[in-house]
């Protein structure tokens, strides 16, 4: 992935607040940065950094053309193409669906408008965030120019929208491995047991959205969709899809969109938050509750907790803040 640099900084961690701007160059080590990952500050420096190419896995003419690097480091194999990504950094909005099978209800009939999607605000951090989109939608002019095709407007503003269909169309002859249910597929997410059986030939599953975060040690694990809210401030990894459409004059445009891969949920270092810690004073109210069983824990699922068993026992006060409820 590459970052989208600020004027005076590479990873435009001189925009953000101090708390997101530490988050952001703990990612990497500027000094060393390879070209590639510099996305480009001007139009002839994306000249030479950027192509535009033909996608040799694509069947639909709309959908023909993508973004790629064209300068990669010495040990990577120049014939194989890689597509741009960036790392766009935000606040999540609204509602999102980054699951397996993203917001499809498992209606066979709407296979083929099931979607992953997200939705970027800036947090408030304004100046940061125009600089986000003023890089984005340098890639969509050069895209543009490139193929020769006009933009129907302005790409990328105010919020940033990103999706990816959950499920592709295969083409051209049936094969036997086909006719194996996806739901069976070993690299099928183990993490939602209850997802609807996936639909047969000619669909195929378009994988998962990789969900990750990272604490305040730097360390990067796994997580659940579950585990992100809106308001989590979080490092996308986004892609271009490049759409050629027709306008109602019948003259052909493009449209440039965000699709992402992965999603990580970045925790925000932040001086004024009050401890959580339980404290007694006169505020706090003690809650008491008579049990006619003993608690026996059962940790067989972290998202679960069972409490089996009886004996009169009172239960030991439990501390509440004034705004639990009771």
């Amino acid at each position: 992935m590459s970052f989208l640099p600020s004027a005076k900084h590479p990873l435009a961690a001189d925009l953000w607040p101090e708390n997101v701007s530490s988050i952001i160059q703990s990612r990497t080590d500027v000094s060393s940065l390879q070209q590639w990952e510099c996305f480009p500050r001007s139009l002839e420096h994306m000249v030479q950094w950027a192509a535009v190419a033909r996608d040799p896995a694509s069947t639909d003419k709309s959908r023909s053309h993508m973004l790629v690097y064209k300068t990669l480091s010495a040990t990577e194999q120049t014939t194989i193409l890689y597509p741009i990504s960036v790392r766009v950094y935000g606040y999540l909005h609204g509602k999102f669906a980054l699951g397996d099978v993203g917001d499809w209800d498992g209606d066979v009939n709407k296979v083929s408008y099931a979607m992953q999607h997200l939705t970027l605000s800036s947090g408030g951090h304004s100046v940061a965030w125009q600089n986000q989109l003023d890089r984005l939608n340098l890639a969509a002019n050069f895209a543009s120019r490139t193929l020769k095709l006009p933009l129907r407007s302005v790409q990328f503003h105010h919020r940033l929208y990103l999706q990816r269909k959950v499920f592709f169309k295969c083409d051209g002859v049936r094969l036997d491995s086909d006719t194996t249910p996806q739901t069976t597929s070993p690299t099928f997410s183990s993490q939602c047991p209850d997802l609807p059986a996936m639909p047969g030939y000619p669909w195929k599953w378009n994988g998962a959205i990789e969900l990750l975060a990272m604490d305040d040690a730097s360390v990067i694990s796994r997580i659940h969709e579950i585990s992100l809210a809106g308001g989590d401030l979080v490092e996308v990894d986004a892609e271009f899809n490049l759409v050629i459409s027709c306008a109602r004059s019948q003259t052909a445009c493009l449209r440039v969109f965000l699709t992402c891969k992965q999603v990580l949920h970045l925790q925000e270092k932040r001086s004024n938050l009050i401890s959580t810690a339980p404290t007694l004073d006169s505020n706090t109210r003690i809650v008491k509750r008579m049990r006619t069983t003993k608690p026996t824990v059962e940790t067989a699922s972290p998202l679960h907790t069972e409490i089996k068993s009886p004996v009169m026992t009172p239960e030991l006060p439990v501390m509440e803040s004034p705004a639990t409820d009771v």
